[in-house]
């Protein structure tokens, strides 16, 4: 896999809408100063501004996004390229990708949720090292979560080894024991579950696979759970990790929740399964490296990514 520089201090990003288009009260100015605050330049991609007029639901056309994602990796003064949200329509990107552009400038790529569909394209298409982590916007939150940015930053600056861990007083919790080794791939499940059957249908053979969701019914979560699972991707990865499942409620049981879910469906599996990961539609998020290898301690919980 294809580890990109670390984002220098004072480092530019470019900030892209890759997916769908900012709200109203996030106006992309506000997140480009927030960034800054960070101790970075910001670049304002152009996909930002086009607004989805042109597109229907997205923030730009698709021709439009993919020429924001090749100028990030093609600018020798652009140092990584930052998702300003997620939303949907990522996938349109697909077949307008230049994988060898993108493979000869590896650079940092930034976001969660629907960028799910870019970072396993690009892991798998590019054998790039990706990071699920937050994306530009919740930056405008940062004066009252400092944990997400640290997060984000030692995943950036990962030298040998890094413990991925949850925010204080969030433990993860273990499933299944045991330990087991691997590359870290997944993201958003629903989209995993979008991936079956395409170019970019997710790889987990002997890899660490982290899933989480978000607004999805119980009953919705094990369906998809079930598709990977007859789908034989579930049987393929080394160890199961999931993330927060917010606000994914059972409208038949409202005490059965995505944690129970997720002890009865994985009664039994043979590998580890850790849960509650805090990398997913939640505040203060994890980073997590995704193409690293990653060492998965089921009995102690620990999570360790190495380059």
């Amino acid at each position: 896999m294809l580890f990109p520089k670390k984002l220098p201090q004072g480092g530019t990003v470019l900030l892209t809408a890759l997916s769908s288009p900012l709200a109203e009260d996030q106006p992309v100015e506000e997140i480009a100063r927030a960034v800054e605050r960070l101790g970075l330049r910001a670049r304002i991609g152009d996909a930002c501004r086009a607004g989805p007029a042109a597109s229907g639901y997205a923030a730009a056309p698709a021709a439009l996004r993919a020429a924001d994602l090749h100028r990030g990796f093609a600018d020798p003064e652009i140092d990584a390229i930052w998702c300003v949200r997620g939303g949907s329509t990522s996938w349109q990107l697909l077949p307008l990708l230049d994988c060898d552009l993108i493979a000869a400038h590896p650079k940092p790529f930034i976001g969660f949720s629907d960028v799910t569909t870019l970072h396993l394209a690009l892991q798998q298409r590019c054998g790039l090292v990706t990071f699920h982590g937050p994306t530009a916007n919740r930056a405008l939150d940062w004066a009252e979560d400092r944990f997400s940015w640290s997060s984000l930053r030692a995943a950036l600056d990962l030298e040998d080894c890094l413990e991925i861990r949850n925010p204080p007083g969030a433990p993860v919790e273990c499933l299944r024991p045991g330990r087991a080794e691997g590359v870290l791939t997944g993201g958003n499940l629903s989209l995993a579950v979008h991936s079956l059957g395409t170019p970019e249908q997710i790889d987990a053979r002997g890899r660490v696979l982290y899933l989480e969701d978000v607004g999805e019914a119980v009953y919705a979560l094990e369906k998809m759970l079930t598709q990977l699972l007859r789908a034989g991707v579930l049987a393929e990865a080394a160890a199961l990790v999931f993330g927060a499942f917010a606000r994914c409620g059972n409208a038949y049981r409202p005490d059965y929740g995505p944690q129970a879910l997720l002890r009865d469906f994985f009664a039994g599996w043979p590998c580890p399964v850790l849960a509650g990961l805090r990398s997913a539609h939640c505040s203060p998020m994890v980073t997590l490296p995704m193409g690293t290898l990653c060492q998965i301690d089921g009995d102690l919980g620990t999570i360790t990514v190495r380059r």
